[in-house]
C-alpha cells in the first residue's frame, strides 16, 4: 500500500527527532514515523485547532461594526441557521453548534489538501468515518430523546404491525448503511481529486494544476454542503413529530 506522508509531518518529526518503524500490513518496505504513518491525523487535529482559534478569536473581538473574520464567521453561522430552521420544525437552533462546528471541520480538511506541504484529513476514510459516526450517533440520540427509546425504535417496524418482522430489520440496515453511504461519499470525492490533481501535477506542474486547484475548492465547498446537508435531513427525520 502506496502512501504519502504531507511535508507537515515529514518536518515535524524531523524537527521532533521521531524515529521510524516499518508498520506491518501497511505501506511495506517504507520506514515511517508515527506523524508519517497518522499525518490524515495530524491534519485532523490542525482543523480541529484552527475552528476553535477562529471561534474563539471573534468571540473575543466582537464588535458593532464587524471586520472581516467576524462578517465571515456571522455570514456562516447565519447560513448554517438558515439551513437547520428550512429542515427541523422543533427547536432549530438546538443543533445549529454541531451541525456548523463540523461543517468549518470538514471544510478546513478538505481545503488544506490544496496547501501546498499539507494533506486533507478528509481524503483517508478513517477521518469521514469519524465525522460520519458523530452524525449518526448525534441524530439517534436526539430522536430518542425527543421520543422516547421505545417510541423511536418502534416506529422502524413500518405502518403495519403483523410486518415488524420484516420491516425492522430492514429498517435498521438502511439506517445503519446511512455511515457508509455518508462517509464514503465525502471520501470518494475528496481523494479522487486529489488523486487526479496529483496526476496532472507530475506531467505538467505550471500549467495544469492551477484550473485543478480553483476546481479543488469548489468541490471542497461542494461536499461540505452535501455533507451537513445530509446530516441536517437525518436529524430533521429523528426528531420529526408525526401529524
Amino acid at each position: 500500500m502506496e502512501h504519502h506522508a504531507s511535508f507537515l509531518a515529514v518536518w515535524l518529526s524531523k524537527l521532533l527527532g521521531l524515529k521510524a518503524y516499518a508498520w506491518p500490513g501497511f505501506a511495506p518496505g517504507a520506514h515511517l514515523t508515527f506523524l508519517e504513518r497518522y499525518d490524515h491525523l495530524l491534519i485532523s487535529v490542525l482543523a480541529a485547532l484552527v475552528t476553535v482559534i477562529l471561534v474563539l478569536l471573534v468571540r473575543l473581538r466582537m464588535v458593532r461594526v464587524p471586520g472581516p473574520l467576524q462578517q465571515t464567521m456571522e455570514y456562516l453561522v447565519g447560513f448554517v441557521r438558515a439551513l437547520v430552521a428550512d429542515n427541523v420544525a422543533h427547536h432549530p437552533d438546538r443543533y445549529v453548534p454541531l451541525i456548523g462546528t463540523l461543517g468549518v471541520f470538514v471544510l478546513l480538511n478538505n481545503l488544506f489538501g490544496l496547501i501546498p506541504g499539507l494533506g486533507s484529513g478528509t481524503a483517508n476514510y478513517n477521518v469521514t468515518l469519524g465525522c460520519a459516526l458523530v452524525v449518526f450517533f448525534y441524530y439517534n440520540f436526539h430522536g430518542m430523546r425527543e421520543h422516547g427509546v421505545g417510541k423511536y425504535l418502534g416506529h422502524f417496524a413500518g405502518p403495519v404491525w403483523f410486518l415488524w418482522i420484516l420491516m425492522w430489520p430492514l429498517e435498521v440496515l438502511g439506517l445503519l448503511s446511512r455511515i457508509l453511504s455518508h462517509s464514503l461519499r465525502l471520501f470518494g470525492n475528496i481523494a479522487g481529486e486529489h488523486v487526479v490533481s496529483g496526476i496532472f501535477f507530475a506531467l505538467t506542474p505550471l500549467v495544469v494544476p492551477v484550473p485543478l486547484m480553483i476546481m479543488g475548492l469548489f468541490f471542497g465547498l461542494i461536499q461540505t454542503f452535501v455533507f451537513i446537508m445530509l446530516a441536517t435531513i437525518y436529524v430533521s427525520g429523528a426528531v420529526a413529530h408525526e401529524h
